[in-house]
């Protein structure tokens, strides 16, 4: 039986992934004509047209698309096998947001090396790692806004649900008379503290709050999770912060929270990575570990520390 040229299967695997023959040449390091040339071979071969060239780039035809759904598993396979036999360990680059690797995967990410030494992970933390094309990274772990509770919930392609972001608003407990509680209405009294510019988690916050008073023309303005918090720890104001990043805080009753009132969930963290990756033992691995210790981390309302117990 006569195989199809492989050098071609592979310019195809990546021209298909990647859905644009320029980015399968800046790859290889080959010139465009060097991939066009190997997907005719590969498209005589088959008899039949691979790509539909459309005015933003290639489409795969069904053919196509038959082909990469086989080829993509099978040279992951190769790459893994082949990294076992040199001697390599396994990795991957996780992409993530800078406030959830700060407050929430680094301070965990120990007990995950400790049991899988074999297993060591690269960190990329970006502000915003949903717009990092998934050719750069292993995986992502991901946010998207909206209560993912929601029947009407977005669901991003590729995505393992890993923690809902639950927010409650807090502050040190100095900013409080004797540490008690205040009503929602009293809280325009206090200084806000944005986790970005326009405030768009308290003004979602207060969709689900609508007996809250807050006032926004003096608020500080931050731009991450971690210093708005660390801003709301040296008492400048009040910070809606999410209950799985201050769980150290809440037990040393450093920040406390302002009102008596739920937990709202208002976005979620979501672990990405391709079909064909899911199932590789580093990643397979990590995914499983990520979704356990999240699952430790629920909000339970009854036990979220009030100041003084």
């Amino acid at each position: 039986m006569k195989l199809p040229p492989l050098t071609a299967l592979t310019y195809f695997n990546a021209a298909a992934l990647q859905l644009s023959f320029k980015a399968a040449a800046k790859q290889f390091c080959v010139t465009e004509g060097a991939i066009s040339r190997q997907i005719k071979l590969l498209e005589e071969y088959y008899g039949k047209p691979l790509f539909v060239r459309t005015r933003r780039g290639v489409q795969l035809t069904d053919a196509g698309q038959r082909l990469i759904s086989v080829i993509e598993p099978a040279i992951q396979k190769i790459f893994q096998i082949s990294q076992e036999i040199r001697g390599y360990s396994p990795q991957f680059t996780l992409s993530v947001t800078t406030s959830f690797a700060i407050r929430w995967l680094l301070p965990r990410l120990a007990n995950f090396e400790a049991t899988h030494p074999n297993f060591p992970i690269n960190i990329q933390a970006a502000k915003n790692p949903q717009k990092i094309q998934s050719v750069d990274y292993g995986a992502s772990i991901i946010y998207v806004l909206g209560d993912p509770y929601h029947s009407e919930a977005t669901i991003p392609a590729n995505g393992h649900f890993v923690m809902a972001e639950w927010l409650i608003p807090v502050c040190s407990p100095a900013l409080l008379d004797e540490g008690k509680s205040i009503s929602p209405s009293s809280m325009e009294e206090f200084r806000l503290i944005l986790n970005e510019s326009s405030g768009r988690d308290w003004r979602l916050w207060l969709e689900c709050t609508p007996t809250a008073k807050v006032q926004f023309d003096t608020a500080i303005r931050l731009e991450h999770d971690d210093t708005a918090i660390q801003a709301a720890v040296a008492g400048h104001g009040i910070a809606l912060a999410n209950v799985a990043y201050i769980d150290n805080e809440l037990k040393m009753g450093s920040l406390v929270p302002i009102i008596d009132h739920p937990p709202v969930a208002i976005g979620a963290h979501y672990f990405i990575c391709k079909p064909s990756c899911f199932e590789q033992p580093h990643i397979k691995a990590f995914s499983e570990w990520l979704m356990k210790s999240a699952a430790e981390c629920l909000p339970q309302n009854d036990k979220i520390p009030k100041y003084g117990e």
